[in-house]
């Protein structure tokens, strides 16, 4: 008996796993084409202010990755997307891709980071009639900064229009690229889709936006059409519980409708900075480290920044580290005035040895030595499952962490025993409270926790403090849920700074644990 004749329009039920990875040329392409500026995809400074602490791939870059990795739909039209956007995809991760296609008709892609769900796209199609006309897109000039819209400014009912038109041969880039010329969609399907980013990564809410939701719906085309494609975008509500901005909009070309459009974004707040008056009301300015030299290794934001500024208010010179965030740096330099101590820039990246020996050097030629090295500095961090497939990011992780805090170290003890210095590295409560996502940050950690023990053992004169924080409101940490139970950055580097000021007498490696 022979196998039943497949029904009309079914594929195979059975995913198809294939993998995709982005450059930072995918995205310069994307934005250009699509005309979204949003500086969380395309700024490396701007990018390292916010929790993902490098550029984040275009959620709608990852949904065209998934079109063009579905079977090719000559006789079908694309009428409807449903995104998810659950995590987001980062530059150079090559991401498992599951491709369904039960029917021609409709078809759904997962990308996942190993088991971790990062995006759903679900496409449906309808029959291309032979009568179907395509409608040309027109090159618009479209603003080119990113609104900053706080949710004050988001208020139900605020409507934004303007003409939308993509960067026609750059649109022409992205369809080679992605191979989407065969997939049923149109050259407006696709511009409705880049419009879709640019509402949500430029209007509205812009800058701060994190997309996480989105329902596109495609009307058929009347065929050519001499007017540009113009929008009318509308907030229908903003829940301040989640910072989660609902909008409705449409596209259109002339008086037809062409696409319909229903958006969430998350937005983000504004990144949390130290405030000299919380950390002066915790630690009382003094001068009881006067004359004292400290270095902070990743001194411009955070917890760091927030050391520095204690450290100063104490009386003591600091040299502040930092790599690139150099508009951070000069704000936290210029924060104390002129009284107490003084903040001075090393722009340089502590993980090279040549650069540390070089600070040495002039430490030592103008100072005589150094009181306090504080290695605060760590890659940026996001969730890695410990699995196979995951290790080389995990080694990579690791090896850099190590770099950050170990390298300084071992150019810096020599200049510390002299004057009996402090030897300070700053490590987290995750040593302990061990959360599974993050396996590569505990065992990095740890690892320099071991090196600080054995600095201990063979640099007596030195002074070694493992500084174990709980979460903190940081760049990092500041999300909706993240901010959740977060200890603000001053009380711990006041805790810090305290204990610098008066330590406690103890053999070996002190652990400050208590804030």
């Amino acid at each position: 008996m022979g196998l039943p004749e497949p029904s009309p329009g079914s594929r195979s039920s059975l995913p198809r796993k294939t993998t995709v990875s982005f450059t930072t040329q995918d995205l310069a392409q994307f934005s250009a084409a699509s005309r979204d500026r949003n500086p969380l995809h395309i700024s490396e400074e701007y990018a390292r202010t916010t929790p993902y602490g490098e550029p984040v791939v275009f959620g709608m870059l990852g949904v065209l990755a998934a079109l063009g990795r579905l079977s090719d739909r000559h006789d079908r039209l694309l009428q409807r997307i449903s995104i998810e956007f659950r995590n987001p995809l980062a530059v150079g991760i090559p991401y498992r891709l599951e491709v369904s296609e039960p029917t021609t008709d409709r078809a759904v892609v997962k990308f996942y980071d190993a088991t971790r769900l990062m995006l759903k796209a679900t496409f449906t199609f309808v029959p291309r009639h032979e009568d179907a006309r395509e409608t040309p897109v027109q090159e618009v000039a479209c603003s080119a900064e990113a609104a900053d819209l706080k949710k004050e400014n988001l208020l139900a009912g605020t409507r934004v229009t303007g003409a939308y038109g993509p960067a026609i041969t750059e649109l022409a880039e992205v369809i080679r690229r992605w191979e989407l010329s065969q997939k049923g969609a149109t050259a407006l399907h696709i511009s409705a889709m880049m419009w879709a980013s640019f509402v949500v990564g430029m209007e509205l809410p812009g800058k701060r936006a994190v997309f996480w939701r989105l329902e596109l719906t495609f009307h058929p085309e009347d065929g050519p059409q001499e007017n540009p494609l113009r929008y009318d975008v509308t907030i229908q509500d903003f829940d301040e519980r989640l910072d989660l901005l609902h909008t409705t909009g449409m596209l259109s070309a002339g008086p037809t409708v062409c696409a319909a459009a229903e958006m969430w974004a998350f937005v983000r707040q504004d990144s949390p900075q130290p405030s000299l008056r919380r950390l002066t009301d915790l630690l009382p300015r003094s001068e009881q480290l006067k004359g004292k030299i400290a270095l902070v290794i990743g001194g411009s934001r955070g917890l760091g920044a927030a050391i520095t500024q204690a450290l100063a208010s104490q009386g003591c010179t600091v040299f502040l580290n930092y790599h690139q965030c150099t508009t951070e740096a000069e704000r936290i330099r210029t924060s104390l005035g002129s009284t107490f101590g003084t903040i001075e820039l090393l722009q340089g990246d502590a993980s090279d040895i040549q650069w540390c020996r070089t600070v040495r050097q002039n430490l030592i030629e103008r100072y005589g030595g150094l009181d306090l090295l504080i290695c605060n500095a760590s890659p940026p961090i996001r969730p890695l499952p410990f699995v196979p497939e995951k290790f080389a990011q995990f080694q990579d992780f690791l090896a850099q962490s190590v770099a950050m805090a170990g390298i300084p170290m071992s150019a810096l003890l020599s200049a510390l025993a002299p004057r009996s210095g402090w030897n300070v590295f700053i490590s987290s409560a995750f040593v302990k409270d061990l959360p599974p996502e993050w396996p590569h940050y505990v065992t990095a950690k740890c690892a320099i926790e071991g090196l600080m023990h054995w600095a201990a053992a063979h640099y007596p004169q030195v002074h070694s403090l493992i500084v174990r924080p709980p979460k903190l409101l940081t760049d990092q940490t500041n999300t909706t849920v993240g901010r959740q139970g977060a200890m603000p950055v001053e009380q711990a580097a006041a805790a810090i700074v305290n204990r610098l000021a008066c330590p406690e007498p103890s053999q070996g490696v002190q652990i400050l644990e208590a804030f």
